[in-house]
């Protein structure tokens, strides 16, 4: 028996340290529900499931940059919806325009209203914003904005000359009317009016008077039938002078509209090309994967009153509201074909969500299974555990007793 040395004893001592030491890990694992705690629980289960982790909050992260995309097409699409719904007015006042019971007036009112629309076309596309980007003005940058404005310059003097043949038809049409309602025509009106009345009473009366009467009223019918002559004559004159002014008139109309039907409508034409070419359409890169290269692109052109290509349109006459129905029926496919694309690109965008979120969920499941704790396992595992540190314990503490009976020995 040795006293010095007690082999029994650090025996159970090594064994109690042990059994304390894994208590202890599993009891931080049920208190954090955690299988890893550190790198040293598991190294390679700890990198798989960091990397995973990074993958799901990248996952969850272009779920919502989806989302977010789908909330400015939505802002665009709503914006492109009310523009539909101003070309449907402009069309339908362009339709009523043509028809020939309205006068030249009664259009220019319908015009009136037809240039405010338009104006606001423009207003539309340049207030379509998504947290403050523009959405419909086309590329943000402004390039070919300088050639844009060049082929404008043209489109303004095309409608000059246009207009100045407008005012000149207008005021040959002035002196027309001037000519044909001037008091001295009015008043050779009445004198014919007055004569032919006076020429119908004395024929009446001829016939009830003696021939030697009767032929003296005849002389003086005569009389006023040279006088009534003269007054045709003088109405015809008149007539011939505003008839002359209003065949000046159609010239000058005929002018005016071969002017819109080719120099401006050519212009028009040539700037709405132009805008499409030069000024390019706005896009936007959704990020809607968790990796680099993997994103949406979104482009939305310009969608103002140049790009659709109603930059001259008017209704001011039969003519030109033909011209404007065109027009208008190719902005209408413009801005319908540019609605289609939205659509479909949000339809991409929820189908994209649904798939990351489910991505997200597997990857979390998957997460989990290496990281978290299986604690009913752990719970064994720790009452196993606490089992035998406290036999441990008595077992130290009866290894510690046996040195003493080398003094029974002694004594």
């Amino acid at each position: 028996m040795r006293i010095n040395t007690n082999l029994m004893a650090l025996n159970s001592q090594r064994n109690l340290s042990v059994n304390q030491g894994e208590q202890s890990g599993i009891m931080e694992k049920l208190s954090s529900g955690l299988r890893i705690n550190r790198a040293g629980d598991d190294a390679a289960g700890l990198a798989i499931s960091e990397k995973m982790r990074n993958q799901i909050k990248g996952l969850n992260q272009a779920a919502r940059n989806a989302q977010d995309g789908i909330s400015l097409i939505q802002t665009a699409e709503g914006a492109l919806a009310e523009d539909h719904e101003m070309l449907k007015r402009l069309r339908e006042m362009a339709i009523q325009s043509i028809n020939d019971t309205y006068t030249d007036e009664d259009r220019k009112k319908l015009n009136l209203e037809a240039q405010q629309l338009i104006t606001e076309v423009d207003e539309l596309a340049i207030k379509a914003e998504f947290n403050e980007r523009k959405l419909l003005t086309g590329d943000p940058t402004g390039k070919g904005l300088a050639v844009v404005a060049a082929k404008r310059g043209e489109l303004a003097d095309a409608l000059e000359k246009y207009y100045t043949k407008i005012g000149e038809y207008e005021a040959k049409l002035g002196e027309a009317f001037k000519e044909e309602n001037s008091s001295a025509m009015i008043m050779a009106l009445q004198s014919v009016l007055d004569l032919e009345n006076k020429i119908d009473a004395l024929e009446i009366k001829a016939t009830g008077e003696t021939p030697e009467k009767g032929q003296a009223v005849l002389v003086s019918v005569s009389n006023l039938r040279i006088n009534l002559a003269k007054k045709n004559a003088e109405i015809a004159g008149y007539e011939a002078a505003g008839a002359i002014h209003r065949e000046a008139a159609a010239s000058l109309k005929a002018e005016a509209i071969n002017i819109e039907a080719v120099s401006v409508t050519g212009a028009a034409k040539a700037l709405q090309a132009t805008m499409n070419e030069q000024v390019g359409p706005n896009e936007f890169t959704l990020q809607v994967g968790a990796n680099n290269n993997q994103d949406i692109v979104l482009s939305i052109k310009a969608m103002n009153a140049t790009a659709l290509g109603l930059s001259a349109t008017k209704i001011d006459s039969p003519e030109s509201s033909k011209i404007a129905l065109s027009s208008i029926d190719a902005a209408v496919e413009i801005v319908s074909r540019q609605r289609a694309e939205l659509g479909a690109v949000q339809n991409r965008l929820e189908h994209t969500v649904k798939n990351l979120n489910n991505t997200a969920e597997n990857l979390q499941s998957a997460e989990s299974q290496i990281r978290d704790a299986d604690m009913a396992q752990e719970m064994v595992n720790f009452t196993r555990t606490n089992i035998l540190a406290q036999a441990s314990q008595a077992m130290l503490a009866q290894a510690n007793q046996i040195p003493e009976q080398v003094l029974q020995l002694l004594n």
